[in-house]
């Protein structure tokens, strides 16, 4: 039996006309987009139904007894784990540890995901007897990846001897004739199985919480959450599936030229949700279509409430190309200190005199939100409440589904990276030039 809870407040009046009047969309323009989500809604039953892993019935298909398994073993008997992957590899993982682990861990969670020699150096200081580390890449030839497991090899050669590596290191890859696979192999390592799905949609996958899990997240709790808003997105009717009706405004408001899709978190800690949103919308909506017209909207991140003094201007009388989505906690609104009364004869003083940060915090999220809608500009407001793993798990899936609806209405694949395989062949060339230096 499906659950109808919901913990995750959508709130998308103020991409309507009925909440900032000839700026936003209409119930009937999303509507008639109805149509071209036909193929979709047969595709959606069948992803759902499938025994095989796809992203929308991961919440039903992963293995959680396994992940949890193995992450209490890892919990149990070192101190800290290392990550290294790179975009959907590394940026959900990190998305559910930053955002729901324990503050306290007993295990800590680094994920390295780039090659900067100057942040990698720090891997020269681990502790490696007490450390575990996790190798992820999807098809096992990610350059990155395999530069940051061979450099670091010969320190872990050295710490613990070649016969130990094994018990430090975990593969998470899927392709058997990629590089990862034979290293794992030849090294002895345990290689745990990447599902048959793309980077950017494996976060519900062992490839996000297996170290979500080390880190303290309450996985169950972000999967029941994502079973339900699945659910909720295989819903056929375009006011009810809030995927549709989400994905949908977004696509009419980029046919307005607003193609700039404007994240601003409430939240310290809900910053690395923009981070996993980023990959996500980017490498799945920058496509040419089959009749070669471009399309993408560009995913970027105003941080409430700092970016209020960097960005709110451009944001309310710059071009309008943007569409803000705000990430909130309401119960902020009880959090932190109160401000003392015993100044509040001063001018600047008296309107926070009283109240607490919390307060401020929320009361300058809805004045940003207020201000936009005035001048017309399209925004929307999606609350959860701070750890709330439920409501974590429903946010992903809906931004997952709304990707894929966009997609859908511009003629594009979702699931692809055609254009980025250009860059790697010339970093492979560029590399062995500089054998010839």
């Amino acid at each position: 039996m499906t659950s109808n809870i919901s913990r995750l407040a959508i709130d998308n009046s103020n991409l309507l006309d009925t909440g900032i009047g000839d700026g936003g969309v209409t119930n009937n323009e999303i509507d008639k987009l109805s149509p071209r989500l036909d193929d979709l809604r047969k595709r959606i039953q069948s992803w759902l139904k499938d025994d095989k892993a796809t992203f929308l019935n991961l919440p039903n298909t992963t293995d959680l007894a396994f992940i949890k398994n193995k992450g209490q073993k890892i919990a149990s008997n070192y101190v800290r784990t290392i990550v290294f992957g790179i975009g959907g590899s590394s940026l959900g993982g990190e998305m559910l540890v930053r955002t729901l682990g324990d503050t306290k861990p007993r295990n800590s969670v680094a994920f390295y995901d780039n090659v900067d020699p100057s942040t990698l150096v720090e891997l020269e200081e681990v502790e490696w007897h007490e450390t575990m580390l996790l190798v992820i890449s999807k098809s096992g030839n990610t350059a990155e990846t395999l530069s940051q497991f061979l450099s670091i090899l010969p320190v872990l050669e050295h710490q613990l001897g070649s016969n130990n590596i094994a018990d430090h290191v975990i593969v998470i890859t899927e392709n058997k004739d990629g590089a990862l696979y034979h290293l794992a192999q030849d090294l002895e390592i345990s290689i745990v199985e990447h599902p048959p799905i793309g980077g950017r949609f494996s976060v519900l996958s062992v490839v996000g919480l297996l170290p979500a899990y080390v880190g303290g997240v309450d996985i169950d709790g972000v999967m029941e959450g994502a079973r339900a808003m699945a659910q909720r997105c295989a819903l056929n009717e375009m006011q009810q599936n809030p995927a549709f009706h989400n994905g949908a405004a977004q696509y009419l408001h980029s046919m307005r030229n607003r193609t700039i899709s404007v994240v601003m978190p409430y939240a310290d800690n809900l910053r690395f949700v923009v981070n996993w949103f980023r990959q996500l919308w980017a490498e799945s909506l920058g496509k040419v279509d089959k009749k070669g017209v471009n399309h993408g909207l560009t995913p970027t991140e105003a941080h409430g409430v700092t970016d209020q003094h960097s960005q709110l201007q451009l944001l309310l009388e710059g071009p309008d190309d943007k569409l803000v989505t705000f990430l909130s906690d309401p119960g902020f609104r009880y959090l932190g200190r109160r401000i003392p009364m015993r100044y509040q004869n001063i001018p600047a003083i008296k309107p926070l005199a009283g109240h607490t940060i919390g307060e401020l915090f929320i009361s300058e999220l809805k004045a940003t939100r207020k201000t936009l809608s005035r001048r017309g500009r399209p925004n929307r407001t999606l609350e959860l409440r701070e750890r709330d793993a439920y409501a974590l798990g429903e946010l992903i899936i809906l931004i997952e589904m709304e990707t894929v609806v966009v997609a859908e209405l511009m003629g594009i694949d979702a699931f692809n990276q055609p254009a980025v395989e250009e860059s790697k062949i010339l970093t492979r060339q560029y590399l062995s030039e500089l054998d010839n230096v």
